[in-house]
């Protein structure tokens, strides 16, 4: 997997967060929001949205990080990002809201 984000961006950071939490190997490709990087043709030719983070699978382009971040959880149902309870799962969505 190539995760294409941004160190200051914090849809990126909580994307980076659930991909670590989950023990998944991914490379990370900065796309310099201060340099206007996300709106170049290169990276727009892979998130026409020109928006990160942007998650290329093998086979799938995933963008928007709670979109992401739900797959994630889909696909690799090892070390769930969300608690079992209610309550707890409200306080995940929540932090997460908050980070991004």
């Amino acid at each position: 997997m190539t995760l294409y984000g941004y160190f200051r961006s914090g849809t990126s950071h909580r994307t980076r967060i659930a991909l670590n939490l989950k023990g998944l190997d991914y490379d990370a490709i900065s796309i310099n929001l201060a340099k206007d990087e996300q709106s170049e043709p290169v990276f727009k030719a892979i998130n026409p949205q020109g928006l990160v983070p942007a998650l290329q699978t093998d086979d799938l382009l995933l963008y928007q990080s709670p979109a992401i971040l739900e797959w994630l959880e889909e696909v690799y149902p090892h070390n769930p990002l969300l608690p079992k309870d209610a309550a707890g799962r409200m306080q995940v969505r929540a932090l997460s809201a908050m980070i991004g």
